[in-house]
């Protein structure tokens, strides 16, 4: 049988920077510096590329819902 080459995915991420990885962190209140931040990016970007493989028919043609918790004005 003949194998034929894996096709790259069009849409394929570029991998998360240092920098991208402090902005998402300080957009939540969080100071990621080393050494924690290139652990952090590394198992980011493993995460990121593996949920990548994964291929469920119909799958990018659902809209992401945005997740926003309910307010609660007395924990605040």
């Amino acid at each position: 049988s003949v194998r034929r080459p894996k096709r790259k995915k069009e849409n394929a991420m570029s991998p998360l920077t240092n920098s991208d990885i402090q902005a998402m962190g300080r957009a939540v209140n969080l100071d990621i510096q080393e050494p924690d931040l290139s652990q952090v990016a590394y198992s980011l970007n493993a995460m990121l590329e593996a949920m990548d493989k994964i291929e469920l028919p119909g799958l990018n043609g659902v809209e992401p819902l945005p997740i926003i918790p309910p307010f609660d004005p007395v924990s605040r």
